[in-house]
């Protein structure tokens, strides 16, 4: 089965190696949320799908301050004298949360900061709750949570809620030309 949301499109055209798998979605209006609650949507996909939190990741979507006096091209991630991105997104366990610090690091930046809803949609043409680091408006820089490299397989949005992505660990990596590094925020 296959939905064309932008990020099966490019799968497909990348001939990156995926399944797809569909999901109820939790419901996500009433008091609690009108309250300001958070509705975890990676959590709910992961029970849904009878997975380990572990293997479901989630895309943060990050502004970057670059460090004063930042020259040079853009590079990978971490390269000396590479002039960091202005937006990247990094992925991880939906159950973990990440250091920002840390995902400023991995990207050469002095600071980040999650974007608000409305800006992810905008620089990614996805919604909170369906964002995939594949298909995006245009292409951004990835940084994927070390812990990603001990799991065969993973789970992550394929662009819209109740659709979900699963393929190898490597193919993900090698899909995205991520840079994987530590990015978790310490227990």
């Amino acid at each position: 089965m296959s939905i064309g949301t932008p990020a099966l499109v490019h799968l497909v055209r990348e001939r990156v190696p995926h399944q797809v798998h569909q999901y109820e979605i939790p419901e996500t209006g009433g008091p609690a949320q009108a309250r300001g609650a958070r509705v975890h949507y990676g959590l709910a996909a992961a029970e849904a799908l009878g997975i380990s939190p572990a293997q479901m990741l989630k895309t943060l979507v990050v502004s970057l301050e670059h460090p004063a006096g930042a020259q040079g091209a853009q590079g990978a991630p971490g390269e000396p004298g590479a002039r960091p991105p202005e937006i990247g997104m990094a992925l991880l366990a939906v159950d973990r949360e990440a250091s920002l610090k840390l995902v400023a690091r991995a990207f050469g930046a002095r600071r980040a900061a999650l974007l608000d809803a409305a800006d992810v949609t905008k620089v990614t043409g996805y919604v909170i709750g369906g964002v995939s680091p594949f298909g995006t408006k245009r292409p951004l820089p990835v940084v994927i949570d070390d812990a990603v490299l001990s799991l065969p397989r993973v789970y992550l949005s394929a662009g819209q809620r109740g659709t979900s992505i699963e393929m190898a660990s490597a193919d993900l990596i090698r899909g995205l030309d991520a840079h994987v590094a530590p990015i978790l925020l310490a227990e």
